[in-house]
């Protein structure tokens, strides 16, 4: 189970970081849409996303460090979540809420806040999931407990 939710979670990162940074212009502009960003900061802030997404992604399908890749993951989904609610609380419509980009475009809405939680419950999981096991008590120390 460890080994499927890990993948899931990586290849949906990876997917939505391929699909910003093969239209980065795009999703420049997606991220304009937002009203949030500085005007001079809407390219460095779509490459931080897009790169993060990108290595988070590899780091859950290679599989090393798995907790605090789970936990990165955690933060990134939950801030995600947190900032399209605050962005629906706002009112502000967004036409496309930028999660693959400029591609498969549709609106913000609760779901994509829901889907982000849903994203942080996988990722909560994977944590728990990742945990180091216990290694079981030697023979010396159940002999020395008698």
């Amino acid at each position: 189970m460890k080994i499927a939710v890990r993948m899931v979670l990586g290849l949906i990162l990876l997917t939505t970081a391929v699909a910003k940074l093969s239209n980065l212009s795009g999703f420049v502009a997606v991220l304009h849409s937002y009203r949030v960003f500085p005007q001079g900061l809407h390219w460095p802030v779509a490459i931080v996303i897009s790169a993060s997404e990108l290595v988070i992604g590899f780091w859950l399908c290679w599989g090393r460090r798995l907790r605090q890749a789970a936990w990165t993951s955690l933060t990134l989904h939950g801030t995600y979540a947190g900032f399209a609610a605050f962005m629906l609380l706002r009112h502000v419509p967004i036409l496309n809420c930028g999660c693959f980009g400029s591609y498969l475009a549709r609106p913000l809405s609760w779901m994509t806040v829901g889907e982000n939680l849903f994203l942080v419950a996988l990722s909560s999981l994977l944590i728990r999931l990742a945990r180091p096991v216990p290694a079981p008590p030697s023979r010396e120390d159940s002999a020395g407990r008698g």
